[in-house]
């Protein structure tokens, strides 16, 4: 058992109350979740967080923990190699309560790029077979994974100073719709990727979000591959 300063973000109703120190016995294999749960079981029943599957499935769990976008139940306290655990809301989404925020924001912009499969042939009796060897097969293999916990969200600069912004996450959906040959929604997607304050040339190129997407996925490759799909105007067949 380690013990370690568990310093959490205290909010009530988007008001900052400062931060809260608690003192957690944790043994190695734990993770900042069981610090939340310890510090709500043992120390102050109304401290307020989200979780759900506690496997890094759902993606609820998704603080700011010493500074960086993370699953809470998928970091584990000593691989912090700190004393101090600081738990914090995740930027860019409205505060709840202490470290609990809405993710409206991040689902409406979300729902901006159609994010919803959109059949080409809605009354079709056959099973549209995608190939193992299509090109949206290999270039979508490691991008299919998005649990929509909104630590790309948080991370991204570009968010941070741009409300209308769409954000790697939704971006990332979009080019998935794009590239699938059984879907037909493509102006609807373009219109919001190819504008100039909220689409893909929005984006700095800062690697922030790939750096902190629990599940490895290249979002900045993906913005990167749908500007020079908007230049070129020929790398999805379906493309205007």
């Amino acid at each position: 058992m380690s013990s370690y300063g568990v310093r959490v973000a205290r909010n009530q109703g988007g008001i900052g109350r400062g931060y809260q120190t608690f003192s957690v016995e944790l043994e190695d294999r734990m993770t900042v979740l069981d610090a939340l749960f310890a510090v709500q079981r043992d120390h102050d029943p109304s401290f307020t967080f989200r979780c759900a599957c506690r496997v890094g499935m759902c993606g609820t769990c998704a603080v700011s923990i010493n500074g960086i976008p993370r699953l809470a139940c998928r970091t584990r306290a000593s691989s912090l190699g700190a004393p101090e655990i600081v738990v914090a809301p995740l930027p860019n989404l409205p505060v709840l309560k202490d470290v609990a925020v809405s993710m409206e924001p991040f689902f409406e912009q979300w729902k901006r790029v159609t994010p919803g499969f959109r059949p080409k042939h809605p009354e079709s009796k056959e099973l549209a077979i995608v190939p193992a060897s299509s090109q949206y097969m290999r270039m979508t293999g490691g991008k299919r994974d998005c649990i929509t916990c909104g630590a790309c969200f948080g991370a991204c600069g570009v968010k941070a100073t741009s409300g209308e912004y769409l954000g790697p996450a939704a971006i990332n959906r979009a080019l998935l719709r794009l590239a699938d040959p059984r879907d037909e929604a493509v102006a609807p997607r373009m219109k919001a990727l190819d504008s100039e304050r909220a689409g893909v040339w929005r984006c700095h190129t800062q690697f922030n979000c790939t750096a902190v997407c629990p599940k490895g996925i290249s979002l900045t490759d993906s913005i990167v591959w749908l500007k020079r799909a908007m230049l070129r105007r020929a790398p999805f067949e379906k493309l205007p």
